[in-house]
């Protein structure tokens, strides 16, 4: 018995401590026009949110899924300065949105992306994410995820193994 729980620590101490939570999974066609829209940081790191966003597309990609567009990045009309509250970015890119022909849009936040304090300085993310209908903008499909990685690894190594298991829901049908 005693083996027995040495073997279940030593495989969890391996993998990492993280956790995926997705009710179900979805298919999308790959006629399904997709847009990325701005994740909002609820996190203490400036710009995570931006951050997210690039793995995000990245990843979408690499798993075979359908072309995404992402939202203008831009300033604020006003000031020329950068548009720095997600909010109200979010909602200015929601404007541009409705100009789409995008049939879902992929919208979420972050909620930890930092170095955990202290004398190993693991990495933590975790995030949300959600697959909108544009039409009616019912969400049709969301998952969360988070994770602390080890002292050598880096950030954006965490997010992206994060971010892969939350996307593996997301199946592409080909017709």
């Amino acid at each position: 018995m005693k083996k027995c729980a040495l073997a279940l620590l030593a495989v969890t101490a391996l993998a990492g401590c993280s956790s995926h939570y997705s009710g179900q999974s979805f298919a999308l066609s790959e006629n399904d026009a997709v847009v990325l829209m701005p994740l909002v940081n609820h996190s203490t790191t400036p710009l995570a949110g931006e951050k997210a966003e690039d793995i995000l597309r990245s990843l979408w990609i690499q798993q075979g899924n359908t072309a995404l567009t992402v939202y203008p990045r831009g300033t604020a009309a006003n000031d020329g300065l950068p548009d720095l509250d997600d909010q109200k970015r979010y909602e200015r890119v929601r404007g541009w949105l409705a100009q789409q022909s995008a049939s879902y849009y992929l919208s979420g936040s972050v909620s930890e992306w930092r170095y955990k304090s202290g004398l190993s300085g693991e990495p933590t993310v975790g995030l949300t994410v959600n697959l909108h209908r544009t039409s009616d903008d019912q969400v049709v499909w969301s998952a969360t995820g988070a994770r602390s990685g080890w002292d050598r690894e880096s950030l954006s190594g965490t997010a992206q193994k994060v971010m892969a298991k939350i996307l593996s829901d997301i199946e592409m049908e080909t017709e």
